[in-house]
């Protein structure tokens, strides 16, 4: 009969798995106290949620609410890093903080309805924010229009130049 702590950590676990938009699964091995504190006060700031999780309970809890495809990686010592409001968000978190530490290593994730790999991952982190990406899909559109724009008042500057000039040499030989 499972105890009653456990039942409501596994409750707890499928609460924010099914909220989650994105879930990282990282080894913490190594990390020491400070490194540890520091990475959860970074995710903290980015509105991600850091924690160490028993692999049976997290397994139990992805099983039940159908993700079966994390219950593979729960396997050593595994910390969770989820967002329920950017899927990207945790993988960022992460590889920010492995460039000063070297850890910890992404083992897999799930964003939007997916599982990565931690090469996928480590990719997916190194894009710009969603925001990031969007600019530069409207300067793209942007770009040819402006160009457009340029040449026209380009166009008209001329125009202008050379009805100025013809009408000073009209007033010239009149």
């Amino acid at each position: 009969m499972p105890k009653p702590e456990k039942i409501k950590a596994v409750e707890a676990l499928k609460a924010r798995f099914s909220a989650a938009k994105g879930i990282i699964l990282a080894d913490f091995t190594g990390l020491t106290v400070a490194e540890a504190n520091d990475l959860r006060r970074k995710c903290r700031e980015a509105g991600v949620e850091y924690r160490v999780v028993k692999n049976t309970l997290a397994r139990i809890a992805a099983h039940e609410i159908e993700l079966e495809e994390l219950e593979g990686f729960f396997q050593g010592p595994i910390a969770v890093a989820l967002s329920e409001t950017d899927s990207v968000a945790p993988a960022r978190v992460l590889a920010e903080f492995r460039k000063t530490v070297r850890k910890p290593v992404f083992i897999g994730g799930f964003l939007e309805g997916r599982v990565y790999t931690p090469e996928e991952l480590r990719r997916i982190a190194a894009l710009p924010p969603r925001e990031g990406l969007l600019a530069q899909v409207i300067g793209a559109i942007q770009a040819p229009m402006g160009q457009v724009v340029w040449t026209l008042e380009g166009l008209m500057r001329n125009l202008v130049s050379i009805l100025d000039q013809a009408s000073k040499k009209a007033e010239g030989s009149s």
